[in-house]
């Protein structure tokens, strides 16, 4: 599975903090995992993405992630190391390049995942035109377009969640396949320029408790974290160091993080449940 990483602050992200030099900083936690399938970064500039990536392993080459790492220079910060996820049992060479490494970018929007999407043929029958969205044969590419035409379609990102949850269920429904849910997990951050999201969402809660953080095994595998202190807010799919209060985001709510005043706000809702 995947890692990801989203920081916003209203002084500038310190981007190697967070990736870097923490203890379970990105790069760490790409070596204890082995997400080795691609790495990427997303900021802004006067309020468009710049999106960097690789389909080699972070670890593989650790000098142009530092060199990407310094080019950070932006209030809102987007991170993702992959392990690549198959639900449509492709060879490899067909699920590895640039085109499946995230985050994806919409407009002003970016957009990074972890999970698996276990049925990507069949939701992508409900995307219409969005479908020119999916390059590759990434299943999170299928989140990613479906999420992108509900939150076009409903004007907000908690709405199209729900709605997104509902078409996988109803494609799930028409595979006619077994799996207990349509996905193991819906966790992502994402953002528009001006706000940071970031989405806790996975299934079986009782059977996911078995599997723990890559750094410090204390807290569930899909269980999102985040920080605020001075210098803004950070979320990430585990902690990033000990020090500090980590707080559990909670399965079936989405965060929205922005700056107003010089100061990042935020806010909690409960999008499922």
């Amino acid at each position: 599975m995947c890692r990801l990483v989203g920081v916003i602050s209203a002084e500038g992200v310190e981007a190697e903090e967070y990736l870097l030099r923490a203890e379970c900083g990105l790069f760490e936690q790409a070596v204890r995992g082995r997400q080795g399938d691609g790495w990427g970064l997303a900021w802004y500039r006067d309020g468009l993405p710049l999106v960097v990536k690789s389909e080699k392993p972070v670890y593989a080459e650790r000098d142009r992630f530092e060199k990407a790492v310094g080019q950070v220079s932006s209030k809102i910060l987007v991170a993702h190391v992959r392990k690549a996820s198959n639900p449509r049992n492709l060879p490899r060479e067909l699920i590895i390049g640039l085109e499946h490494t995230q985050p994806f970018r919409y407009g002003e929007r970016v957009f990074a995942h972890n999970g698996v999407i276990r049925v990507p043929d069949e939701a992508m029958e409900f995307l219409g035109d969005y479908e020119r969205l999916v390059k590759g044969n990434n299943d999170s590419e299928v989140y990613f377009a479906l999420l992108m035409r509900e939150w076009d379609g409903l004007g907000s990102p908690s709405e199209a969640l729900r709605s997104l949850e509902e078409i996988l269920w109803k494609a799930l429904e028409k595979s006619g396949k077994d799996h207990p849910a349509p996905f193991s997990s819906l966790n992502a951050v994402f953002s528009d320029g001006s706000r940071l999201y970031a989405y806790n969402r996975f299934p079986d809660e009782e059977k996911l408790k078995s599997l723990k953080s890559l750094c410090y095994g204390d807290s569930p595998y899909y269980l999102m974290t985040y920080q605020v202190d001075g210098k803004g807010l950070v979320v990430a799919s585990e902690k990033l160091w000990k020090k500090g209060e980590w707080r559990p985001l909670g399965n079936g709510f989405l965060l929205t993080a922005w700056i107003e005043d010089g100061e990042v706000k935020y806010q909690i809702e409960k999008v499922i449940g």
